[in-house]
């Protein structure tokens, strides 16, 4: 029988790799893993993951369910033992996971930690799920004015150039939270007047200032839950920008994915890949994989199918098959061209 530290770990483990998980299916997940709770003991402890751990929004009722808050920015060695201690609580007993966290405190204490100068306010810019911790390694300047932002919840303006636009732009909007996608850091921003999302590329942004005597984001937290809950609706950068497109996303067709056998357990080695996403083991005796799943944008999703190359394609639905189809035609053309 897992002890009650045990239990909540996991329940935090289950969360950060589903946001958006409901009462039941969490109660469901448990089960899977052998452990039996009561849904009156499971209320408890999401009750306390509210109020004693602060993980989730205080709220009765979580209409998006379950998702953890953003934490307060740690150094790079803090957040790295902090998770790996997180792994370990599931393995340890309540006495040896006492032993280290006196442990993890004394370290702190003796100052093995590099400190948080005492001027530097904490930045709630970070998720547990995404393991998203600053780097200042680059654009200072920008982070800084950008973290200022989102402490105030104030608006910024700035120029943004992508490769794509043939000039820059003037660009205005609520930082929200900065997310650490395979191209750089972006921050994720809101609209002035609407709750519509746009990731911006930090390396993209020049001239950014803070707006002077705008209106502040009221709905500052609001809308931070939000933009990672339709953040872990799609697929790396490629999410639904409001909640009205991630409500039509539910209208469309499934997209499927088929992995060969040879790559077949890197994919069901992680059978909870994506809260929206579906995998399962084909039977027709070949070893293939299925992975399905519904997404507002499929860009993302489809950049990553075709990095398996010829071990993975799409097989549904049948206007996305004919779409890859004709880009692979494309390739094969400008292999052929001297």
């Amino acid at each position: 029988m897992v002890s009650k530290l045990e239990r909540t770990a996991i329940i935090i483990k289950i969360i950060a790799n589903a946001p958006g998980i409901t009462m039941s299916r969490l109660h469901a997940e448990l089960q899977a893993r052998n452990i039996s709770v009561s849904e009156r003991t499971l209320a408890k402890d999401i009750e306390s993951l509210k109020k004693d751990y602060r993980l989730l929004p205080d709220k009765d009722r979580l209409r998006q369910g379950y998702y953890l808050k953003d934490i307060l920015a740690l150094s790079g060695d803090e957040a790295e033992i902090a998770l790996d201690a997180l792994h370990l609580l599931t393995r340890l007993k309540d006495k040896q996971a006492e032993a280290l966290a006196q442990r993890l405190q004394t370290d702190r204490n003796q100052n093995q930690f590099a400190p948080v100068p005492a001027q530097a306010a904490p930045r709630r810019t970070r998720t547990v799920s995404q393991r998203n911790i600053l780097s200042a390694q680059k654009s200072e300047e920008i982070q800084r004015h950008l973290n200022q932002a989102i402490r105030q919840t104030r608006a910024v303006t700035f120029t943004y150039k992508t490769p794509r636009l043939k000039a820059a732009e003037t660009v205005s909007g609520y930082p929200l939270l900065m997310v650490f996608h395979e191209r750089g850091w972006y921050c994720i921003m809101r609209n002035l007047t609407t709750c519509t999302y746009s990731p911006r590329r930090i390396d993209r942004i020049s001239d950014l200032k803070l707006t002077e005597g705008g209106k502040l984001n009221q709905d500052a937290q609001e809308n931070i839950d939000e933009a990672a809950f339709l953040l872990s609706a799609g697929w790396g950068m490629s999410f639904p920008r409001n909640m009205r497109e991630y409500h039509a996303s539910d209208s469309e067709p499934y997209i499927v994915a088929r992995f060969d056998a040879a790559v077949a357990p890197y994919i069901l080695e992680a059978t909870e890949r994506h809260p929206r996403g579906k995998v399962k083991a084909c039977r027709d005796g070949t070893g293939d994989v299925e992975f399905s799943i519904k997404l507002h944008d499929p860009r993302g999703f489809l950049d990553w199918v075709r990095s398996f190359g010829v071990k993975a394609r799409i097989t549904a639905p049948k206007n996305l098959v004919e779409q890859e189809k004709a880009e692979l035609k494309r390739l094969l053309l400008k292999y052929d061209t001297p």
